[in-house]
């Protein structure tokens, strides 16, 4: 298991194992709708200049670059989820942590991934909590979603 957090990779560099170019940088991670794993990696630019790799087609994190093994992989999308991911509507870092009786418990301020399968493991909140992957509900515009 190799474990790694959102903040620290937002930023890095992108680079394609096939071409030894670079594509870009870590903007955002799109991460699935029950809030368990990431999906694809958001890389720079805005809606009509995004580009994502999906999950698959990482090769690995290292602590300063990220390697996608093939520079043609990454692509743009017309999904929902990745257009909002774009936008800055839907940002895994930054959204409100709301646990399943209503109440509010601050910001996400980091996470943890392992970076062999994408699955989230924690989730750090701006006061300092620190919310296991298992009691993790959903992730919309809104908020993220955990078991209180």
């Amino acid at each position: 298991m190799s474990i790694h957090t959102m903040k620290a990779m937002e930023g890095q560099s992108v680079v394609a194992v096939d071409t030894a170019e670079k594509i870009g940088k870590v903007k955002h991670f799109v991460i699935s709708p029950d809030a368990s794993r990431v999906e694809r990696l958001h890389i720079d630019g805005r809606t009509s200049n995004s580009l994502f790799a999906e999950w698959g087609d990482l090769e690995s994190f290292g602590e300063d670059r990220v390697m996608v093994r093939v520079a043609s992989d990454p692509s743009k999308s017309d999904d929902d989820r990745d257009i909002a991911a774009a936008r800055g509507k839907i940002d895994f870092l930054s959204s409100r942590l709301l646990d399943s009786a209503g109440f509010e418990h601050g910001t996400a301020a980091d996470a943890s991934f392992d970076a062999e399968n994408g699955h989230i493991v924690s989730v750090t909140s701006s006061d300092g909590e620190v919310i296991d992957a298992e009691r993790l509900r959903s992730i919309g515009s809104y908020a993220i979603v955990f078991d209180a």
